[in-house]
């Protein structure tokens, strides 16, 4: 799969309508991956964040929808 960072981002953002930046970090960390509040919030202000990061912003997003 091809990861979309602005099609993420906008899903995301979607998402955060509804929840807030916390509770998706509680859930990420909840799969037992390693993820901090600063990650999501750098990759929504368009900053560069890791490849795993995105995985699991990713999957978190696949799974939620």
């Amino acid at each position: 799969m091809y990861i979309q960072d602005e099609k993420l981002r906008s899903e995301v953002k979607k998402l955060l309508a509804f929840k807030t930046r916390n509770s998706i970090v509680k859930k990420i960390q909840d799969k037992g991956s390693k993820f901090h509040f600063f990650q999501l919030t750098n990759f929504l202000e368009g900053k560069d964040v890791s490849l795993s990061t995105l995985k699991k912003i990713d999957n978190y997003i696949k799974n939620a929808v």
